[in-house]
């Protein structure tokens, strides 16, 4: 994927320029169709009419020229998006485009600098390593055996229900006290010297869990969730791998679920159609990708104002938001807030969605 998105990327940027790298000649036949050509691109076939037949080096240098000229739509384009939310949207519906950048190519171009930015970085800092479940932690998350408190407690507990002359209500309060405090899966007990969860261990632990009177069946479904626990806890190291394969795929889905999710919210608008919310999705989305890579090359530079720069870019996304539905559609303040806050709503739910669907892809893939 990463070097898919390259080559579009490299396409996009190619596609911005006027080509003037390769010098044409006006008036002669065109080496396509045979049709006179009027000035750059034949009128009839559409082929630029330059001549390619130059030496390697000038080809070459005349290529990488035209590849990195970018004519002023992107630079008219870019700050427009960025600063004036919504403008560049409704300028682009109102008829204005040959002044700006496609909407497409320039979300496959601002999508590619953000990945490439997020998985340069990612190397480079280490922000991919050490997402593990440390057995023997310490801070953060444990799958650790109970400390030494809890283990007291157990004791104490598991004594009084050794003890002959306890009624069976009591007897069943402490067993209950005692599943309460107990962990659920004390992987650090099984864990093998090369990483591996001992599954005669395992299945040994679920059936002591289970209820004397559980049939086969359920004991053997437990036994295959626990194996299942156990098979993500050894391949933690895939996740880094999959988030590099299918993060930029699964980010595409975002575009058409909030272009259907502005449809909704102005289902009634029928002056408004859904070619017009999807070009708001690709602007926004758009300036999510820009803003994201500036925050990232910032706290790339500055680690230690990682929380700030967080709080800044959701609250900049917040007030894009708005001002965005304000003058692209016209929303009133009430309804424009409204709407920002649905639409933020659904919008984390759907991310929150994709990254477990990443969590999941990343396991079940074996």
């Amino acid at each position: 994927m990463e070097h898919e998105a390259e080559a579009i990327g490299a396409a996009s940027v190619g596609s911005l320029s006027s080509g003037a790298h390769f010098p044409v000649q006006s008036g002669e036949p065109c080496a396509n169709c045979g049709e006179v050509v009027p000035d750059r691109f034949c009128t009839t076939c559409g082929q630029l009419a330059s001549d390619f037949h130059r030496p390697f080096w000038e080809l070459i240098a005349g290529s990488l020229g035209d590849m990195f000229a970018l004519d002023g739509r992107l630079f008219r384009s870019l700050p427009m998006l960025m600063f004036r939310p919504g403008r560049i949207t409704r300028s682009y519906l109102d008829g204005e485009r040959a002044r700006y950048v496609p909407p497409f190519r320039m979300f496959l171009l601002a999508s590619v600098v953000f990945f490439l930015t997020v998985f340069t970085l990612g190397d480079e800092f280490g922000w991919f390593d050490g997402w593990r479940f440390d057995p023997n932690p310490t801070g953060g998350f444990s799958l650790d055996a109970p400390d030494s408190d809890k283990k007291a407690a157990l004791d104490e507990l598991n004594a009084q229900l050794d003890q002959a002359n306890i009624d069976p209500e009591t007897r069943a309060i402490i067993a209950d006290s005692v599943a309460d405090k107990v962990e659920a899966l004390p992987f650090a007990e099984m864990l093998q010297p090369d990483g591996k969860i001992d599954r005669v261990r395992l299945r040994t632990f679920v059936e002591d869990r289970m209820e004397a009177a559980a049939d086969p069946a359920a004991i053997e479904a437990a036994y295959r969730a626990a194996d299942r626990t156990a098979t993500v806890y050894e391949n933690q190291d895939r996740f880094g791998a999959r988030l590099r394969q299918w993060a930029p795929r699964f980010s595409v889905l975002f575009l058409p679920v909030f272009s259907l999710l502005l449809t909704l919210l102005y289902a009634w608008h029928r002056r408004i159609y859904v070619f017009d919310h999807l070009i708001a999705g690709l602007h926004f989305q758009t300036f999510l990708y820009v803003l994201g890579t500036m925050l990232l090359l910032a706290a790339a530079a500055v680690p230690q104002g990682v929380d700030l720069l967080v709080v800044g870019g959701f609250l900049a996304i917040i007030v894009y938001l708005y001002r965005m539905l304000r003058v692209t559609y016209g929303s009133g303040r009430i309804l424009a807030a409204v709407r920002t806050s649905i639409l933020l709503i659904f919008g984390m739910i759907l991310l929150a969605v994709l990254a477990i669907g990443l969590v999941v892809l990343s396991f079940m893939l074996t």
